[in-house]
């Protein structure tokens, strides 16, 4: 549905950096697993109802899983020029797929009421790409895409009425939190726009985007909480339901991000290049966020966590993985990302930063679980050393810039 839309550590016990290394990156990369879903194609979007019945579609198919992705049945397949853009489950039997047939030049939706066993095109007599949907219940529900468009349905998808966004800006991304609150998101390659409804969608204004950049995705946390994620990383939050925005640390992501949270301070990004997967996840409302990448060299575009800890990401060339625990490893000594080893951790007296790029650690900042900044230091070397005799025990976390790199951990103070 729209809406579903820790380190536990030991001291280390040897300084034999190199192969303790490579043998927690192989623990890490083994939380997110791949699942093969027998397709080349692009996955675009990604929706799981429960934690094994789950939904992805790629140019003009919709693939099926009952089993939590270890097989795949492919439930409908459209025209060779038909581009599928997003897969919604709306219940175990309403499922609904949006994009645009170029061949025709015209919309495509389709619709199943029976689990994606049959499905039947929605008329929508528009030539617009269809980009984004959410339903707030079984039959309210919106769409989005270029030129503006929105469509609202109040019968589960089974017609549509075009409304009035007041705009031609491509509309990349939608989300109502309730029948009447809603954003949508969008703009160019140098501009960004967001809309804002309080009727439902029958009047939308223009509210002021902090910086210019083409915005991929919009997700609320509660009524009032609510992240946008741009094409170049950047993140915007607004706390007062979209009324106005500021911009929080960016992930250093590119490409065509999606945004979620399994909580009010839980959330992942994924994005990338061509080949590249990327997935940052933060812990604390977007304060700080951790790459918790999967190692497969295919770009992301779309995630769907069906429960906390459970979730899939998609993407380039057929690409899907699965995680059980939150994408991160249940091996904790020693914390570290790609790019750096941070040890000890539980950490009591001095902290150790370790590069593993063979390049020097050009800043180390300390953040508290509020995201202040505690400490900084500059040390140009491979390895630097913290003093943590002074902190409180609690959680904090690392973040290390190498020259083209930033990585952030999680760090115990014991």
């Amino acid at each position: 549905m729209w809406y579903r839309s820790s380190y536990i550590c030991h001291m280390l016990k040897s300084l034999v950096l190199l192969p303790l290394f490579l043998l927690f990156q192989t623990l890490l990369f083994a939380q997110w697993q791949p699942k093969n879903v027998l397709t080349n194609s692009t996955l675009s979007s990604v929706d799981f109802l429960t934690e094994e019945l789950g939904y992805v579609v790629g140019n003009n198919k919709v693939f099926k899983t009952e089993n939590g992705g270890d097989n795949w049945e492919i439930s409908f397949t459209g025209s060779d020029l038909v581009f599928l853009e997003e897969v919604l489950a709306i219940d175990e039997n309403k499922i609904v797929a949006i994009g645009k047939d170029f061949g025709t030049n015209q919309t495509v939706m389709i619709r199943s009421t029976n689990g994606g066993s049959t499905w039947a095109t929605v008329n929508i007599f528009n030539t617009s790409f269809l980009k984004s949907m959410c339903f707030v219940t079984p039959n309210i529900g919106y769409c989005s895409g270029g030129e503006g468009v929105i469509l609202k349905s109040t019968n589960g998808g089974n017609t549509w009425q075009s409304q009035n966004s007041g705009t031609v800006t491509n509309l990349e991304s939608i989300y109502f939190v309730n029948e009447l609150v809603g954003i949508a998101v969008g703009g160019t390659p140098t501009s960004a726009i967001i809309l804002k409804t309080t009727d439902g969608g029958s009047h939308w204004n223009q509210i002021p985007a902090p910086d210019n950049q083409n915005l991929q995705s919009v997700y609320f946390t509660n009524p009032h909480t609510a992240y946008i994620v741009g094409w170049n990383g950047g993140i915007l939050k607004s706390e007062n339901a979209g009324d106005t925005w500021v911009s929080q640390n960016s992930v250093s992501m590119s490409g065509n991000l999606d945004v979620i949270f399994t909580d009010e301070n839980t959330g992942y990004i994924v994005g990338g290049s061509i080949n590249q997967s990327l997935i940052q996840k933060t812990t604390n409302a977007g304060a700080l966020w951790q790459d918790v990448s999967p190692a497969v060299n295919e770009g992301l575009t779309s995630i769907s966590f069906p429960s906390f800890d459970t979730g899939y990401a998609v993407g380039s060339n057929g690409t899907v993985v699965k995680t059980v625990s939150g994408g991160v490893s249940g091996v904790s000594d020693p914390a570290f990302s790609d790019h750096v080893l941070v040890f000890p951790n539980p950490v009591s007296e001095k902290l150790w930063v370790q590069s593993n790029d063979n390049m020097p650690v050009q800043s180390v900042r300390l953040y508290d679980t509020e995201g202040r900044l505690i400490e900084e230091m500059h040390p140009d070397a491979l390895r630097a050393e913290l003093d943590f005799t002074h902190l409180q025990p609690n959680v904090y976390f690392l973040e290390v810039h190498l020259e083209n790199s930033k990585s952030v951990v999680k760090v115990v103070r014991k």
